[in-house]
């Protein structure tokens, strides 16, 4: 079987990133014929390893550049680089005649849905039907023709049962495939006594930096001889870094990394203070690891990855003073810490690629079949 994925780039050290290559490298090693087609790779080197069998062609857009101008010169230039998209993917797909195409963003289902002819299209949905539909600007106008675009593609897939709920408000055929957590072949387990939590994602809006600076704050003050270690980047970063020495809190910056399982080992506890989560790998992988969780209880990764109580702690959302107690009552009972991460070793397991790669492989054969 021959698949075709199609994404912006995969330049960034990002968790949809590299659950994408994940899965294609997974595909392709078990008989598969997977292509990559991204829109905006350019120049940046792959952020995660590709298998070499994986065809992987970028069209070159540049769409960011359509920000160098602004008003209705950003609109036409924003035009023609649509325009240009669609007829390059459109020679791309005559020339991989795949068997099924994967969409990993909604900004092209409309475009893939006027060229896919008899293909089967499979929608993945990594962020949520709220964020997607039903906000911003023109509210009514951008739900309905979304909808438009996305009722002509096969099945969408949702990562959360929760969310599948409300795309199946618009959606006739709504699947639910939870994100994978490929596993390194020497995974790290975390020994839960280094005196450090650990934060990994963008520096970007959706995360709530401020969250988890004051939370921060309110635990340094009663365990100043831990850390905080923050491992990202993004739009917030220059803002971000002015309050990181500003407080002087034992707060320490990485950039992204490749790595990142081994930074999950050296920590004790993972801390996630998101407006919305749509799954959050950031979770099973620390778990994996051994390490607890404590997050906010946002629409709808955290409450299906952790048990609260179990192997983690789940908190109500903006409550910035019981985010601190949970961290702190972690903080200062080690055996607690290595109960909770005994328990989320055996709770990451369930997204292990053994568990998601056959649900994949299921609805492939189902679509294609139809």
């Amino acid at each position: 079987m021959k698949i075709v994925y199609v994404f912006r780039s995969l330049a960034v050290f990002g968790g949809i990133e590299r659950i994408l290559v994940d899965k294609m490298n997974w595909l392709v090693a078990h008989g598969y014929e997977v292509s990559m087609i991204t829109a905006d790779q350019g120049q940046h080197p792959l952020a995660y390893p590709m298998d070499s069998r994986i065809r992987f062609t970028d069209l070159n857009i540049c769409y960011h550049h359509q920000y160098r101008y602004k008003g209705i010169r950003r609109l036409i230039d924003l035009w023609q680089r649509r325009r240009r998209f669609a007829r390059l993917l459109k020679e791309q797909l005559k020339a991989e005649r795949p068997d099924v195409i994967v969409c990993t963003t909604a900004n092209y289902v409309d475009i893939l849905t006027r060229l896919k002819g008899n293909t089967p299209l499979i929608v993945e949905s990594h962020s949520l039907y709220s964020r997607l539909i039903d906000t911003g600007r023109f509210r009514l106008i951008r739900r309905w023709w979304k909808q438009q675009s996305l009722q002509k593609a096969q099945v969408l897939v949702a990562l959360t049962d929760e969310d599948a709920a409300a795309w199946r408000q618009c959606l006739p055929h709504v699947e639910t495939i939870p994100n994978m957590v490929h596993v390194p072949e020497h995974l790290p387990q975390a020994a839960l006594t280094n005196r450090r939590v650990i934060f990994a994602g963008r520096f970007a809006e959706q995360k709530q930096l401020d969250h988890l600076l004051i939370i921060w704050q309110k635990v340094h003050l009663q365990h100043p001889d831990w850390t905080l270690a923050v491992y990202g980047d993004g739009e917030q970063r220059d803002w971000f870094m002015g309050e990181v020495k500003r407080l002087n809190a034992g707060i320490e910056v990485f950039p992204p990394t490749a790595d990142i399982f081994k930074c999950y080992a050296e920590s004790s506890v993972l801390m996630l203070t998101s407006v919305f989560e749509p799954f959050g790998l950031v979770m099973p992988e620390a778990m994996l690891c051994g390490v607890p969780v404590v997050a906010y209880d946002c629409p709808f990764g955290p409450r299906s990855i952790i048990t609260d109580g179990k192997d983690g702690f789940l908190v109500r959302p903006q409550d910035t003073d019981a985010f601190a107690r949970r961290l702190c009552q972690l903080i200062s009972n080690e055996g607690l810490r290595r109960r909770m991460g005994k328990y989320a070793r055996e709770s990451a397991c369930r997204f292990d690629v053994s568990h998601v790669m056959p649900l994949w492989e299921r609805l492939f054969q189902q679509v294609k079949s139809k």
